[in-house]
């Protein structure tokens, strides 16, 4: 009987349709004499996949750089033939103040525009040395491939690198050499034809210039986008191996629109356990129309002294209602015991905010935080977070302390009602420490 059923059994899992392949993104090669300059294409292959958008990071290193452009501007551009698309974003992801050695390139289509076929996604100029080696091959890194499909939801993507060959001079001289006979008889019989000639070459000069005439319109837009529409900010402090910091995001909301968004919380593994992190995440009480899941997620990887926790603030009424300015959600983020003393940075990447037609808004941006951890904050911590439990408490007795100000016409002071008690001020409470 099983000898009968293995055939079928074999028939069903060949049927079966198989997961869509990661969506390919791939860094061109190119060749160029030293001294020289050759435009790198990034092409992109969404493998079956629904893609909107997509992108990638260049490493390179000297002799190589990315051209820049008079206004300093990256010479890169998005493929003119996938228009609409949202204002591309080239940025440089390399530690300042050295030359820029690692770029990203980011181009999202417009939501209701169509999704990105396979091809060209955008192209860089890169130069080369004037020191570089006749034949070298130049390697230029693929790192971070990414794609984003329908509703912003992030696409497994790979891909490949390229290079960029250095070219031995061609003997260009010699060829010149040939015009020198010719120009023998051009003086004779007729001069004029040599100033066409010349006039031609102008003219070749002016397509050349035709092509690059879009190039400027992508920066004006990009300058006008320096100043995040939407950002983000991370909120950390000093704490102590074995006590708790509170992690906190704040939102700016410059275009008024964003209802939701997802970002991820890079965070160091020395100092924190992320699984306990996310647990402790609460969105702020002022955001009663949204929800917050947070979670430690492994996709994309990370370096490996991070973690990432991916928080999704999510909405809860129809009509979705904006988040508007303010605080976003905070963690009350325990340490390890065995937490190493000394400044940490708190990161956000992966940040997609949408508005309430669920359309995606580009522009986004985030300030990172920055945790101390000090054993000398061991008193202070458990302190705060003393403080922080009757926090509630805390609040009412001091609206009681003051409530012989407050009968004057402040308001009338919440429960319980007002007890004798010495005089004092009480502890002022953390102020929105649930969450906010």
């Amino acid at each position: 009987m099983l000898r009968h059923l293995l055939p079928l059994l074999a028939a069903l899992a060949v049927g079966t349709p198989a997961a869509a392949e990661p969506v390919r993104v791939v860094v061109g090669s190119g060749a160029a004499t030293a001294g020289g300059a050759v435009s790198i294409t990034v092409s992109v292959d969404p493998s079956g996949n629904t893609v909107i958008g997509a992108g990638n990071d260049i490493e390179l290193a000297p002799p190589l750089a990315f051209a820049l452009r008079p206004d300093g501007a990256f010479d890169c551009a998005a493929n003119p033939a996938l228009a609409p698309l949202q204002p591309p974003r080239f940025a440089c992801v390399s530690p300042p103040p050295e030359p820029c050695t690692r770029l990203r390139g980011l181009v999202f289509r417009v939501l209701g525009g169509g999704t990105l076929p396979a091809g060209p996604l955008y192209t860089c100029v890169v130069t080369v040395s004037a020191a570089a080696a006749p034949g070298a091959t130049l390697p230029l890194r693929l790192l971070a491939p990414r794609a984003t499909g329908a509703a912003g939801r992030a696409l497994a993507a790979a891909g490949a690198s390229g290079a960029v060959t250095v070219l031995a001079p061609t003997p260009t001289p010699t060829a010149s050499a040939t015009p020198v006979p010719s120009s023998t008889p051009s003086a004779t019989p007729s001069p004029t034809p040599s100033l066409t000639a010349t006039r031609t070459a102008t003219v070749t000069r002016t397509p050349t210039r035709t092509p690059r005439t879009p190039l400027p319109t992508p920066t004006s837009t990009r300058s006008a986008t320096a100043t995040p529409v939407v950002g983000l900010r991370v909120l950390a402090g000093v704490a102590a191996p074995g006590g708790s910091a509170r992690l906190a995001v704040e939102l700016v909301d410059r275009a008024g629109r964003v209802t939701g968004l997802t970002a991820d919380l890079l965070l160091p593994d020395a100092v924190f356990d992320a699984r306990a992190v996310a647990a402790s995440c609460g969105i702020a009480a002022r955001l009663s129309a949204h929800s917050l899941s947070a979670t430690q997620v492994g996709d994309p990887p990370t370096p490996p002294e991070l973690r990432r926790i991916r928080l999704v603030v999510s909405e809860r009424t129809v009509p979705a209602r904006e988040l508007g300015d303010g605080p976003l959600f905070a963690c009350a983020a325990p340490l390890r015991a065995e937490a190493p003393a000394g400044p940490y940075a708190i990161g956000l990447e992966r940040i997609f905010a949408a508005d309430a037609d669920g359309t995606l808004l580009l522009g986004v941006g985030a300030a990172p935080g920055v945790l101390v951890v000090d054993a000398a904050a061991a008193s202070a911590t458990p302190t705060d977070s003393r403080t922080a439990t009757p926090t509630a408490t805390a609040a009412a007795s001091s609206t009681v302390a003051g409530g012989g100000r407050a009968a004057g016409g402040r308001g009338p002071p919440p429960p319980p009602p007002r007890p004798p008690r010495p005089p004092g001020r009480p502890p002022a409470a953390g102020g929105g420490a649930a969450g906010g």
